[in-house]
């Protein structure tokens, strides 16, 4: 059985000029307008998000409300365009969950690189001889909850790192002013 084909006067569909290549008789469909969130949804969220990254359809609904509740000007009327549905919610929650693993994975890269194995988002070491115990040479007084995941360690370097750099620009400019001084 065929679907139904999309019928060209639905509001979210519009017929635009063929492009000069194509050929008589052919047409491209062209979506509607992008949806943008508003920085004050985006923190409703945001917050949400830091409670539980899985939300159901019902909690999808109330993150829903509450975004276009912080929106909405007194008196004025939401348009379609402007409101959050719960379909809005679940694809920002499924982007928001793929754009922390993506970035994980490539802290858990530059941290490898660095010759420093971790443990990956999927779980598993990122070291090619896995051996499925991978604290086996620690003594048994430190616990494996002693270790922290990647992106912990990662924002740890890093304050680290811009610590050092401080450091050593506060230091270059100290070993400029003695350099002047002794001439």
């Amino acid at each position: 059985m065929r679907p139904a084909p999309i019928p060209i006067e639905d509001p979210e569909w519009r017929q635009t000029p063929p492009p000069v290549s194509a050929t008589s008789g052919t047409f491209r469909l062209r979506r509607g307008s992008r949806f943008t969130w508003r920085k004050e949804c985006l923190a409703v969220m945001e917050s949400y998000f830091n409670e539980n990254q899985y939300p159901d359809e019902a909690k999808r609904e109330e993150i829903a409300n509450a975004c276009n509740a912080v929106i909405q000007k007194p008196g004025k009327k939401l348009s379609d365009l402007e409101r959050v549905t719960s379909l809005k919610v679940y694809n920002w929650f499924a982007n928001r969950r793929k754009e922390i693993k993506r970035r994980a994975n490539i802290e858990a890269a530059i941290l490898e690189s660095h010759g420093i194995d971790v443990q990956s988002p999927g779980g598993h070491s990122n070291s090619d001889d896995v051996d499925g115990n991978d604290y086996s040479e620690q003594d048994d007084s430190t616990s494996h909850s002693d270790h922290q995941d990647p992106i912990s360690l990662a924002v740890e370097m890093a304050a680290v790192n811009h610590t050092i750099l401080a450091l050593a620009r506060q230091g270059a400019s100290e070993i400029k002013t003695e350099a002047l001084d002794d001439d």
